[in-house]
């Protein structure tokens, strides 16, 4: 039997056909659609901020601005040095076109033109593999210095915002309106280099995601990646995974369908599907970032609670939320990993996770 994911009419009916944001002026209801067309009228309806106007220079397209304090950076540890460019991707939401949970096929159209983040060789020399959401993984120890020479082709203006590690103001990839700096406002075409630093408690698993002047139709387009900051030589798990709760509505995709999604695909057999061996040390972050909460369950296990002495399964994140669940393997078999908000699990948030003994 097909499993009909929630169509566009569903959508509106539950969403009431509200106001979902406000885009340069023009009110977005839930069911309006943004195509990458009306992101570039959008974009430039918005006024170059005077600051990044001024640090612009016309003959030089691929400008890039650094703060004069770029390189002032005084941390003990290593400089991690990334090129990353944020690109338009053909994404196929559900490539099986199946519900591996329910052994259903999904009806409908499942690809649309996303935005992601592509990490690249120095100076954007090569690509280090395909544009992918979420983005690739920022990674450092307490004391380093990550560095992200950050490159827009998107055609409207997006930026770089992390969560969780230290940044100066001029670093912060956020659009302040006239108060913007050039990170916060990085147009098409143009580079700019984010300094940040992995100050003592900032350890832990954070994300990053575009904070430019359309947000949030870029995040819900697939512009969000990882960021994890190690304590200085704190042992990696054997294995560990990164795993972002979100949606991709109808304003975003043009799509007839709403899709709950894990790592930009929905439904077991297209969301990733997990490995790991009893007896390792195993690790899953975990990140919410759309407008629901979530409550994030895996089958045949549990961990301590990082935030105090409980031992539980299932943990609540509301949107911007982290969390980590830390233990050693001892449970083989399949199982399943999921959203437990019951409506999100069935719209396609859920995927496998595999032990082998």
């Amino acid at each position: 039997m097909p499993v009909p994911p929630i169509g566009r009419r569903q959508f509106i009916t539950a969403a009431g056909g509200t106001l979902f944001c406000t885009l340069s002026g023009h009110r977005m209801s839930a069911n309006s659609h943004v195509s990458m067309a009306g992101m570039e009228r959008l974009g430039a309806e918005v006024p170059v901020p005077p600051l990044v106007r001024a640090a612009d220079s016309d003959d030089q397209p691929h400008a890039t601005f650094v703060s004069a304090t770029a390189h002032a950076a005084q941390g003990t540890g290593q400089i991690r040095e990334y090129w990353i460019r944020a690109e338009r991707t053909h994404w196929n939401i559900v490539p099986t076109h199946r519900d591996g949970m329910m052994n259903a096929r999904v009806p409908g159209r499942s690809t649309f033109t996303a935005l992601a983040y592509r990490a690249y060789s120095p100076n954007f020399a090569a690509p280090l593999g395909p544009a992918t959401i979420p983005g690739p993984l920022l990674e450092a120890q307490t004391g380093d210095t990550i560095v992200v020479n950050f490159r827009n082709e998107t055609g409207a203006p997006v930026t770089m915002h992390p969560h969780g590690i230290f940044y100066t103001s001029d670093m912060d990839g956020a659009y302040k309106g006239a108060y913007t700096t050039p990170g916060g406002f990085v147009q098409n075409k143009r580079t700019f280099q984010y300094v940040w630093e992995a100050h003592p408690g900032t350890e832990g698993s954070w994300f990053y995601h575009d904070h430019g002047p359309l947000d949030p139709v870029p995040v819900f387009k697939g512009l969000f990646g990882p960021l994890i900051i190690r304590p200085a030589g704190a042992p990696v798990p054997d294995t560990e995974f990164f795993l972002t709760l979100h949606s991709f509505i109808p304003l975003a995709t043009g799509l007839d369908n709403s899709f709950s999604c894990i790592n930009g695909r929905a439904y077991a057999d297209n969301t990733p599907t997990l490995r790991a061996q009893v007896g390792q040390s195993v690790a899953f972050h975990v990140f919410a970032l759309d407008d629901d909460f979530h409550a994030f369950h895996l089958h045949g296990h549990r961990w301590v609670d990082p935030g105090g002495d409980l031992v539980i399964d299932t943990k609540v994140l509301g949107p911007g939320d982290t969390m980590t669940a830390e233990f050693i393997e001892d449970n083989p078999g399949r199982w399943f990993y999921h959203c437990h908000v019951f409506s999100h699990l069935h719209m396609g948030m859920n995927g496998w996770y595999i032990v082998s003994p």
